[in-house]
């Protein structure tokens, strides 16, 4: 993680509750032509197929899926886990995932995703689907340069990219995909709605200052330190964090991190850890996983974004970082449970 300039940008408009409609409104303003349901978005593109929905588990978010046209094939699997592990390990936002396919081969996944539980203004929107699209055109060249056979990297027939369009209008919803055929999701909580404003200075979009982060932490009263490197250090039931502001100017993010040392020699336990990164990544919204060496073995880091390019406004950033810190930690306990049977995370005792 390294420190970057902000840009100096500083919103007028207040944000808005985001909806299927606004969404559209602005991929149209972008030279997009979504084809639209009640449910979902559609946007048909050479070599992908983009569905925007709204997720209304907590935190209740705007979500783009894009899922690759042409599928690897089996054979290359070892090379397409290296191939996502790295991207997720190297690229800052949306997270790589594939899905074995009742053919045998893999559908590959882009998933990105932004809390909208405060709301977005115009320029926020626009930005984040912008950012969202070019990680999606971004994301399918380089698959394609690396597991697309080149006698395969060609437009698929129009009725064949027709059909594949309806299907992802018309067909199984985005957000069941890592379900079995047939398969319904369990439900815990009552969905999670659109805030509103709050009336006062904490709806105002402002620049992303670390000293904006160093607030929101402040404010759930951690104890931290700051690096040399200008990176927030601390921790959280037992599990270290990281928060700091990456990218460029053009695209910077706000980014919170946990890491956990599986213990798990990487000269012969990827697959398997991967595995449960890949499983995960399949289905989360807003926290993604992947798996860093260090020292020959392997250590599992969770992360959540934001593209904070243009600007976030209290609400915004506060709902960032306890969002984030609640999901990650649920990220790290899903896959230290599987894979050594027990949680790494402190959590309380019910007693207390």
């Amino acid at each position: 993680m390294a420190k970057h300039r902000a840009p100096d940008h500083r919103g007028s408009d207040a944000p808005a509750e985001v909806t299927l409609a606004r969404a559209a409104e602005a991929l149209e303003g972008l030279g997009f032509e979504p084809l639209q349901r009640p449910d979902r978005l559609v946007v048909s593109a050479y070599a992908y197929i983009a569905t925007v929905w709204e997720s209304f588990d907590a935190p209740l978010s705007l979500v783009v899926d894009c899922s690759q046209r042409i599928p690897v094939e089996f054979e290359r699997a070892g090379e397409l886990a290296a191939f996502l592990n790295t991207w997720n390990h190297d690229r800052i936002g949306p997270v790589a995932s594939a899905h074995l396919m009742d053919t045998g081969d893999f559908e590959v996944h882009l998933r990105a995703s932004v809390r909208t539980k405060h709301g977005l203004n115009d320029d926020q929107l626009a930005s984040e689907l912008a950012d969202c699209m070019e990680y999606c055109a971004a994301f399918s060249v380089e698959l394609r340069s690396r597991l697309v056979p080149p006698e395969w990297d060609h437009p698929l027939p129009p009725p064949l990219s027709r059909a594949q369009d309806a299907e992802a209008l018309l067909g199984r919803h985005p957000s069941e995909r890592h379900l079995p055929r047939g398969g319904e999701a369990e439900v815990f909580e009552a969905p999670d709605s659109f805030a509103g404003p709050s009336g006062d200075q904490r709806d105002i979009v402002r620049a992303v200052e670390l000293a904006r982060l160093e607030e929101a932490f402040d404010l759930l009263d951690f104890s931290y330190g700051l690096t040399p490197q200008d990176v927030i250090a601390t921790g959280v039931n037992g599990v270290p964090f990281a928060a700091c502001l990456d990218g460029d100017a053009g695209h910077r993010y706000a980014r919170v991190t946990a890491m956990w040392d599986a213990d798990v020699p990487a000269d012969r336990g990827f697959m398997p850890l991967w595995l449960m990164c890949n499983d995960f990544n399949e289905q989360a919204v807003g926290v993604r996983t992947y798996l860093h060496e260090f020292a020959g073995d392997l250590h599992l880091h969770a992360e959540s974004t934001v593209l904070a390019s243009a600007g976030l406004s209290d609400d915004q950033l506060n709902a960032f970082v306890v969002t984030s810190l609640v999901s990650i930690l649920g990220a790290v306990d899903a896959i230290s449970t599987e894979c050594d049977g027990t949680s790494v995370v402190n959590w309380p005792s019910s007693s207390s």
